[in-house]
């Protein structure tokens, strides 16, 4: 399972048209490939639908050209939220969702809540030192070359994927400062309103090992409900900084690009 698929290389086809400038797209496209044939052969082949859909990286990937672009990030900054993409979801688990505690009762919410904190914790710890392996392997590689990250890009990368899920713990983080970050936490954000992504969600076994039924209308409508909720819910952690800029008074997102992407999700799904 070395090979990356052809459903995989086209949305990787497809995302780099976000990349307006000739010159950078090329290498934005040189070092998504080599990103994503590494990270497939390590770890995104054998993903367990416990963890998510092997698309997911791809998908994110996607995002985060459009938002970047709209962002006007620079081409060192483009490079490293592609690194992001593909690497920080590497460390797998068996995930506690925000739906599943939401569905608990009363006694077993605790319990769900420490454990996803715990989940989370090493999930991205473990996301980060697989990122710093596999870059500092593509880099060390002659295939790499020049066009990789350098040794600053790579420990910039390291440093977003440690911290990507502590907005799902209660944590104001990033700050909006932080637009790079912001980015691909947006672009992360917005796997769960991707088809692709209530699907996921949808096969995702539960802690009794039970799936949602993916053939019912009813379960993709409630499954996309929770994902809403997530994203509106989550709002709080910021409360504290007032200097934080948000584009509407009710969702997670400071960029416009991911603002517009939300809605366009929302407008499709009639959320």
């Amino acid at each position: 399972m070395s090979a990356l698929p052809p459903r995989l290389r086209a949305i990787l086809e497809s995302a780099v048209r976000s990349v307006t400038d000739v010159k950078q797209r090329e290498v934005i496209r040189s070092l998504a490939y080599a990103l994503a044939d590494s990270t497939w052969r390590h770890w995104q082949a054998w993903r367990p639908p416990e963890d998510n859909r092997p698309e997911h990286e791809w998908i994110v990937f996607a995002n985060i050209l459009k938002i970047a672009e709209r962002e006007e990030l620079t081409l060192a900054e483009k490079r490293i939220a592609t690194a992001f993409a593909f690497t920080h979801d590497t460390c797998f688990i068996p995930r506690i969702t925000e739906a599943m505690i939401r569905e608990a009762d009363e006694e077993s919410k605790p319990r769900l809540e420490a454990a996803k904190g715990q989940q989370r914790i090493s999930h991205m710890a473990g996301g980060a030192a697989n990122a710093r392996f596999v870059l500092a392997e593509l880099r060390d590689s002659v295939r790499a070359g020049d066009a990789f990250l350098t040794r600053e890009e790579i420990d910039r990368c390291v440093d977003i994927v440690a911290g990507h899920d502590l907005w799902k713990l209660g944590k104001p983080h990033p700050r909006g400062t932080d637009r790079l970050a912001v980015v691909c936490l947006e672009g992360d954000a917005l796997w769960p309103l991707h088809p692709i992504g209530v699907l996921a969600d949808l096969e995702r076994p539960d802690e009794n090992g039970k799936t949602k039924d993916a053939c019912d209308p009813a379960e993709w409508r409630k499954q996309l409900s929770e994902s809403l909720k997530t994203l509106l819910e989550y709002r709080v952690n910021w409360n504290l900084h007032s200097d934080e800029k948000f584009i509407d008074n009710e969702s997670i997102f400071r960029t416009k690009e991911g603002h517009r992407l939300f809605q366009e999700w929302r407008k499709y799904w009639n959320l």
